[in-house]
């Protein structure tokens, strides 16, 4: 009796890492019913923080939530330190499952989204740097900020020389419509 219930322990210990490790982000997935499960390590950046080294890719992620059922926007940056353009690919979606991703399901997983990728010039680059500063992205990040999913926010992320940063924006420390980089980020848009 005591060994079969050190190998049901055992297998249950087993099936909670592996789901646990599924959920973790390698990027934004384009399956909505998978979505959900690592949207989580996506908006922490936990896939970005793995990979920041020094002398690696430079990584830049930005999200926009305005109200996640209805609309979430993601901006990710990608720049190998010696290029002279980065790639920005941005997508839209509903973080919900849409009438039309039901009805059409079997025709793939991106239906109802919306994705561009284009490249950026360093001067495009820089100038959504220069407006995280002014947006207040060097700050300390603000401690117990709790980002509710039915509200407005913004999240941005960047592993810049091997270092990670993390700041979010709300209605409770910014004015969501007037940040900076929303106007730069829309160049690649």
């Amino acid at each position: 009796m005591m060994f079969q219930r050190s190998i049901f322990r055992a297998m249950l210990l087993l099936v909670t890492a592996g789901a646990a490790t599924s959920c973790t982000s390698h990027g934004v997935n384009d399956n909505p019913l998978i979505r959900p499960f690592e949207w989580f390590s996506y908006a922490n950046g936990d896939d970005i923080r793995a990979t920041c080294k020094p002398g690696f890719t430079n990584r830049y992620r930005f999200i926009y939530n305005a109200i996640y059922d209805q609309q979430v926007r993601t901006y990710n940056i990608t720049q190998i330190p010696t290029a002279k353009e980065a790639t920005q690919t941005t997508r839209v979606f509903a973080g919900s499952l849409s009438k039309s991703w039901i009805l059409n399901g079997s025709e793939g997983f991106t239906s109802g989204e919306n994705e561009s990728r284009v490249n950026i010039s360093l001067k495009d680059l820089l100038d959504i740097e220069q407006a995280l500063v002014k947006s207040g992205f060097e700050q300390p990040a603000v401690e117990g900020q709790i980002l509710h999913s039915d509200s407005f926010y913004w999240i941005a992320m960047v592993c810049r020389d091997g270092n990670f940063k993390y700041y979010a924006w709300n209605d409770e420390n910014s004015d969501i419509p007037k940040l900076p980089f929303r106007k730069v980020l829309s160049v690649g848009d």
